[in-house]
C-alpha cells in the first residue's frame, strides 16, 4: 500500500474503533460475529489464523472469542493500529502483531488454514494481487473471510449504500476523527470498490472455490466466506 494511505491510517487510529461503531450504528460489531459465525457453521474451527489489515484487532478478536485455541497473527502495515490492537489483546495468549504490507506478507506458503479481512480489501494497491496473497497463504481446504463495503447491484441495497457512504461515512467519520479528508478517501474508496458478485469471480479466478456470500444490514456490508482449492 502506499505511504500516503499508510500515514493516514495512522493519523486516524486513535478514533478508528469510535468512528467505525458510529458509522455503523455499532452493526460492525455483529457483522464481525456474523461472519465467524458463517466460516464455523459446517464445523470448520480455525486453528491457526492470519488477521489481514487487522487495524485494531477486533476481528481477531472475535476469532479468539469463538475459537480459543486458534493462534492469531494480526498483520497490519500501521504500527500506531497494531499498537492499539496490541493493547486490546492484553495478556491473551495466541495473539502475535507483525507490521507488514498485506501485498507482501512474510510468511511461507500455506501457513494458516484461515485468513480473515474486514474492510482492508479495497484499499490495497491490487485486489486482485491480495487475493492471489491470501490464496498463498491458506493450506488447500482453508478459508478465507472477508467482509467488505462491496459496491450494490440491487434497489434497495444501492439506496442503503449510497445514503451511507456518501452521507454517513464521511460526515460521521470525520466530525469524530478531525480527518475529513481521511474520511472522504475511504467514502472514494468504498464508491470505487467491486461489487460482491464481481468479487466472487476474482476468487474463483484465483485458487478458491465455494464462495458462499451473506448480506449484513441490508447490503451496506456483506461478509464472503472461500474455500481454498
Amino acid at each position: 500500500m502506499s505511504q500516503k494511505i499508510q500515514s493516514m491510517f495512522g493519523r486516524i487510529a486513535g478514533t478508528y474503533d469510535e468512528a467505525n461503531h458510529s458509522l455503523s450504528f455499532n452493526q460492525d460489531i455483529s457483522w464481525r460475529k456474523s461472519s465467524v459465525a458463517q466460516m464455523m457453521k459446517d464445523g470448520f474451527v480455525p486453528s491457526k489464523v492470519l488477521d489481514l489489515c487487522a487495524g485494531t484487532g477486533d476481528f481477531a478478536l472475535v476469532v479468539k472469542e469463538k475459537a480459543p485455541n486458534a493462534q492469531v497473527v494480526l498483520a497490519d502495515f500501521s504500527k500506531p493500529m497494531l499498537v492499539l490492537a496490541k493493547n486490546k489483546g492484553g495478556a491473551q495468549t495466541g495473539l502475535a502483531y507483525v507490521e507488514s504490507d498485506a501485498l507482501k506478507l512474510p510468511f511461507p506458503d500455506m501457513t494458516f488454514d484461515t485468513v480473515v479481512c474486514g474492510f482492508g480489501m479495497r484499499n490495497l494497491d491490487s485486489l486482485e494481487k491480495g487475493v492471489k496473497e491470501m490464496a498463498r497463504m491458506l493450506r488447500p481446504g482453508g478459508k478465507a473471510v472477508v467482509l467488505e463495503f462491496f459496491k450494490p447491484t440491487g434497489l434497495l441495497a444501492g439506496l442503503s449504500y449510497v445514503v451511507y457512504v456518501n452521507a454517513i461515512m464521511p460526515m460521521r467519520g470525520g466530525a469524530i476523527s478531525k480527518d475529513k479528508d481521511a474520511y472522504n478517501y475511504l467514502r472514494d474508496s468504498a464508491k470505487g470498490f467491486v461489487s460482491v458478485k464481481e468479487f466472487k469471480q476474482l476468487l474463483e479466478k484465483n485458487g478458491f472455490k465455494d464462495v458462499h456470500i451473506e448480506s449484513r444490514t441490508m447490503g451496506v456490508a456483506h461478509s464472503v466466506v472461500a474455500v481454498r482449492k
